[in-house]
């Protein structure tokens, strides 16, 4: 991506949570506790159409007329590439750990407060929750691609949408193993493709390439697609594989 696009998704991104913080703020009010920013926007990751500015928001209920009104800024976050925020009371924040150990382990990694007190004081990621979380998650992914390709066929250029498309869910997933091998994951999605790929023995160069490609670094030809496919379901019944092997002893 060029430093000037880069800098317009960065504007773009900054204006749409501005708008949504206003929104929830205002139907809140002090109801509410902590707004926090996590995933690849905060590690500057940002690709355009699917930036995926995460955001958590703590309150004290959730009742549904609040969801109901909610519904017009959601909506238009959402189009703008962003995923639902999460929306959760502070009981259910300190209680989830367990049950959400890799988005829990990406928040407490890579985070920025935009509103209220740090929420993290006593929050920790379990390693056994966290290796079955990811496994489940890597296996789950493995199922879509697989239902998602016989929904689209032999059609390369719907092919090669659908893995851009899920491309920030398996560096999510990507993130996820790198933990549970022991380290921080970097925050560059072709460096991190090839220390997971390293740790599941999969070739990471169809990773790296649909990374350039959605950065507008480099355009993956049409007539690469199915190639490029195989590579991403090898590497993923790989690493179901590799997750499966190292709970063994747990």
């Amino acid at each position: 991506m060029t430093t000037s696009a880069r800098r317009e998704t960065e504007e773009a991104s900054a204006i749409a949570v501005g708008e949504l913080l206003a929104a929830v703020q205002s139907l809140y009010g002090d109801a509410l506790r902590t707004v926090v920013r996590f995933g690849s926007a905060v590690a500057g990751e940002l690709m355009p159409g699917q930036s995926d500015t995460n955001l958590l928001i703590i309150v004290d209920t959730v009742p549904l007329s609040a969801l109901l009104h909610n519904a017009e800024a959601v909506q238009k976050w959402t189009a703008a590439g962003n995923p639902a925020p999460l929306l959760l009371t502070m009981k259910e924040w300190l209680s989830s750990a367990d049950i959400f150990a890799m988005e829990y382990a990406d928040i407490l990694h890579r985070h920025q407060v935009l509103m209220g007190d740090p929420p993290f004081e006593g929050v920790t990621v379990g390693a056994r929750d966290l290796r079955l979380h990811v496994e489940r998650e890597a296996m789950g992914k493995l199922l879509q691609l697989r239902r998602a390709v016989m929904a689209v066929g032999n059609d390369p250029k719907m092919q090669l949408r659908l893995l851009v498309n899920g491309l920030s869910t398996l560096m999510v997933i990507f993130r996820g193993v790198a933990r549970v091998a022991g380290g921080p994951p970097p925050m560059d999605y072709v460096k991190l493709s090839h220390e997971v790929a390293t740790l599941a023995g999969f070739d990471a160069r169809p990773f790296e390439r649909l990374v350039l490609h959605a950065r507008h670094d480099v355009q993956i030809p049409v007539s690469d697609v199915p190639s490029i496919l195989t590579g991403v379901l090898d590497a993923m019944e790989r690493l179901v594989a590799y997750l499966d092997h190292a709970g063994g002893s747990a």
